[in-house]
């Protein structure tokens, strides 16, 4: 073969390989699994990863991945980091400032100039979405998910996950309660092998709130809440926000949406509706992925209004809730079929329904599985928001401008707080917060 013909064909793999360089970054490469450095697979029997380990695997992640940015929002309230981690295409990561423009836009469109700026926003923009996890500290399989979370969206070169990146900006809180975590892990770990193993600390997992703080989203006493609001409200105004939670292990292994009874009377349909369309989506990708005992329309309503995933309702987001069977921290449990119950809202006893169609027959259950059926329900959610993303664009638009329409001729039109208030400080502090909660 003529050398200069060798010569050129050595030019063009040359330029495929600068190609495929640019587009795969050799130092991705370089991101360690989360259980080469930590030292165990997440969900493992008996081992849970602590705060500063997920901290230094998040910034290690963050150090070799153009997709993603770990930022520290603030400190809890005894002090530790409180990091959120934002996760995009490595186009879109390098303009976060651009994105959190359009989301303000998209969230109030009083900014909107016109249908051509619209039709460009629905264009440019992405479906963004918040995932919390880990709010109270005992319900811990979520925190150690986070970690493999971010591994696959950071360094997966699959087509789902090429797809999710294009389409979606993903907000990461690994731990909503990182003090409550160091807590758990510490009675955890003296538990050990004694009778007690695997129970509830004869403490509060948070200073000030306990287990309430996840309580506390219209009031805004806790410094961790305060660093979410402001992502919820400030800075990015997510489309879909998903709070992951764990519940008693006695009967159902995981709850989704949509929601039991009673409705709040100020959310909107479109929104319930939704929150059906996302919920329904999770259920089918866990029964595909051999995920059984999974409910829907029981146990939890939309009543409430005070937690985390149920006051974005009134900013025009997708509130969504799991609920996990637990097992003793990181301790796995046995259970026969004959000890697992119904008899809980939308499900009276412990049998195939419409709304639970495939039981669990019992058996070990681990916090590995709950990691498993967790990190499913992330990239389920993940997936429709990026086949999805003009409608939760667009819906999310249209449910701005119905409000602002009803604010202007449905009573009241405004609430006036006089200055001659006989406590004005108190006065003060109800208008900061509401100004902090977005309103």
């Amino acid at each position: 073969m003529p050398k200069q013909t060798m010569t050129f064909r050595a030019f063009i793999f040359f330029c495929a390989t600068l190609v495929f360089l640019s587009s795969h970054p050799a130092y991705a490469q370089d991101i360690q699994p989360p259980e080469a450095f930590v030292g165990f697979k997440m969900g493992a029997d008996y081992q849970l990863a602590r705060w500063g380990k997920i901290v230094d695997y998040f910034r290690h992640v963050d150090d070799r991945s153009d997709r993603v940015t770990v930022r520290e929002l603030g400190k809890t309230t005894e002090g530790r980091p409180f990091i959120i981690a934002e996760i995009s295409s490595p186009q879109t990561a390098a303009d976060f400032t651009k994105y959190r423009y359009i989301q303000r836009k998209i969230a109030d469109p009083r900014l909107i100039q016109g249908a051509e700026e619209e039709r460009r926003l629905l264009t440019e923009g992405k479906t963004v979405l918040f995932i919390n996890c880990n709010i109270h500290s005992s319900e811990i399989a979520s925190s150690q998910m986070a970690l493999e979370l971010l591994y696959d969206l950071a360094a997966g070169d699959s087509q789902d996950i090429r797809e999710i990146l294009a389409s979606t900006i993903i907000l990461l809180v690994p731990s909503a309660n990182p003090d409550g975590l160091e807590m758990v892990i510490d009675w955890y770990e003296r538990s050990i092998g004694k009778p007690w193993e695997g129970s509830g600390m004869p403490w509060a997992y948070h200073k000030y709130g306990g287990h309430d703080n996840n309580r506390d989203w219209f009031m805004l006493n806790l410094q961790e809440t305060r660093l979410s609001t402001k992502v919820l409200y400030g800075e990015w105004f997510p489309h879909i926000v998903y709070d992951i939670h764990q519940m008693g292990s006695g009967g159902v292994r995981y709850f989704v949406p949509p929601f039991f009874n009673p409705k709040a009377t100020n959310m909107d349909p479109l929104t319930e509706h939704l929150i059906l369309l996302t919920g329904g989506h999770m259920a089918a990708e866990l029964t595909r992925a051999g995920k059984r005992g999974v409910v829907h329309s029981a146990l939890y309503d939309n009543w409430w209004q005070g937690g985390f995933r149920s006051t974005v309702y009134r900013h025009n987001m997708v509130g969504l809730l799991t609920e996990a069977a637990g097992v003793r921290i990181a301790s796995p449990i046995f259970q026969v079929k004959s000890e697992l119950r119904g008899g809980i809202r939308g499900l009276d006893d412990y049998a195939m329904t419409v709304n639970f169609p495939d039981p669990w027959p019992g058996g070990w259950w681990r916090l590995r599985d709950i990691v498993e059926y967790e990190k499913i329900s992330c990239m389920s959610i993940f997936t429709l928001a990026a086949r999805y993303r003009e409608l939760f664009l667009s819906n999310t638009i249209k449910l701005a401008r119905e409000a602002v329409e009803r604010g202007g001729s449905v009573p009241p039109f405004a609430w006036l707080v006089p200055p001659d208030q006989r406590d004005t400080g108190s006065a003060i502090r109800m208008l900061e917060i509401l100004q902090a909660t977005g309103i």
